[in-house]
């Protein structure tokens, strides 16, 4: 993968080709010709780059006919120069065809096969790649079809259960513990992967995220919390029937939010970044290639097993930024609040197992208070992630014309014009006001974990 660009990709005149292809250098998945190829959408495009489809293939002629096979197949469109030079595509390939190959063979050459069979399910099977025109396709086995009937959970409709969470943050340790293994135990693993060493990737794409660290955002937040504390005015009284905190919650969240304001706005939270990632890689104790984008959104759930896709952000880097991803785009602040140290306990002791399992001492934390010393030098990212999440759970498009009418005559809560305020919050549904209070309740669960103390020692 080292001199792989994008010119060497294999070309095809349609996405119809390009499938063939990839099932004929697979025999084992060959239905036979001619094929019939379909393609539907498997979610809504999240990101600048890349759209998941459902791929159907069925054959229509000879001994196969009517046989079908379904594939997912993940579309990736560079819309300038910048994306480009990221080399999204590269690293999920170099991922798919060499790092968790490479791992699986570690583990089974130190005789653990059980370990070896739960990582090589944890991703879905890579079967090939290429290009149509100007885009870039990789094609997968479709996970929705495997027995264990997996499906992802869109954070509008839930967060994962604490089930689901506990085996997630095992799963992920499990493959954190493998590679930390095996790069500490063959370094020169690492020195295969030039691509995947560069590791500012998240800060200079902040760019994608702006409108979620924007100043309409934090307008809205002073607007709740402001209006809210006034308990004289008729539409603080109406916003204590939508969202639910105690007056002590309300001032310590404006007290909170003062403080994060500066690290909220677009360069400033750049720039908080960069000196998060600085610090914590001083103290990298477990370089590997992680997965880089943890989300809910790229996690398939069973009733008792996840896989993990969409690798296109994978870089060398500390596995706890991982779950800095997956914790507050996977689980409520509330779920946070009751379960984050028995969470935290089983991706620990996982880790710790895991380790010692593939002839490592333990984990590279020394004990739990050392894991949760380095867990904490990650938290200003879950403001990053956080806000990511809550995105997606609830503004409609006719929801957002309603807030920017507010946020236009937002100037202090006791303005006059309380009456039309009120009527324009009515028309918000229910989805708004649970956005809103897990709003509130993410700032104040990243209070409780210490981020402020965080920002001050950046």
């Amino acid at each position: 993968m080292e001199g792989t660009t994008l010119t060497e990709y294999p070309e095809y005149s349609s996405t119809e080709e390009l499938v063939k292809a990839v099932l004929e250098n697979d025999q084992q998945e060959f239905l036979g010709q001619p094929y019939k190829v379909t393609m539907e959408p498997f979610a809504e495009k999240i990101g600048a780059v890349s759209t998941q489809l459902h791929c159907r293939v069925e054959a229509t002629s000879g001994p196969t006919k009517g046989q079908t096979k379904l594939l997912f197949v993940k579309e990736v469109s560079y819309d300038n120069s910048y994306f480009q030079g990221m080399q999204l595509v590269e690293k999920e390939i170099a991922m798919y065809l060499h790092v968790i190959p490479q791992m699986i063979n570690f583990v089974k050459k130190q005789g653990k096969m059980s370990l070896a069979g739960t990582l090589a399910n944890l991703f879905p099977k890579f079967l090939g790649y290429g290009r149509v025109a100007s885009n870039y396709f990789l094609v997968l086995e479709d996970f929705t079809t495997r027995e264990d009937d997996f499906t992802v959970i869109h954070l509008r409709d839930s967060s994962h259960t604490n089930a689901t969470v506990h085996v997630a943050l095992r799963r992920l340790a499990q493959y954190h513990g493998a590679l930390y293994a095996l790069t500490s135990q063959m370094p020169e693993f690492s020195k295969q992967f030039p691509i995947l060493q560069k590791n500012e990737m998240w800060v200079e794409s902040f760019h994608m995220f702006a409108e979620l660290a924007s100043p309409g955002t934090l307008k809205w937040i002073g607007f709740l919390h402001s209006t809210y504390c006034n308990n004289n005015n008729a539409l603080a009284e109406f916003l204590k029937t939508r969202i639910s905190l105690t007056d002590n919650q309300v001032r310590d969240l404006g007290e909170l939010i003062e403080s994060l304001t500066p690290h909220l706005s677009i360069d400033g939270a750049t720039e908080t970044l960069k000196k998060t990632n600085t610090r914590a890689s001083a103290s990298v104790l477990c370089n590997i290639p992680i997965h880089g984008d943890a989300h809910q959104l790229n996690t398939a759930c069973s009733s008792n097993d996840v896989i993990f896709f969409d690798l296109q952000m994978c870089w060398f880097f500390d596995g706890l930024f991982d779950l800095h991803t997956y914790l507050p785009t996977s689980t409520t602040p509330k779920q946070r609040a009751d379960n984050l140290p028995d969470f935290l306990e089983t991706y620990y002791t996982t880790l710790s197992e895991t380790c010692t399992q593939l002839g490592m001492s333990g984990s590279p934390y020394t004990d739990m208070d050392h894991f949760m010393e380095c867990y904490k030098k990650f938290l200003p990212w879950q403001v990053l992630f956080g806000l990511y999440a809550l995105s997606f759970i609830g503004y409609s498009d006719a929801q957002r014309e309603i807030l920017i009418e507010l946020e236009n005559g937002m100037g202090s809560a006791d303005r006059e014009d309380v009456v039309m305020d009120a009527e324009l919050l009515d028309k918000l549904d229910s989805s708004t006001w649970r956005v809103s209070q897990h709003l509130m309740d993410f700032f104040m669960d990243m209070r409780e974990q210490g981020l402020c103390e965080e920002l001050e020692n950046l």
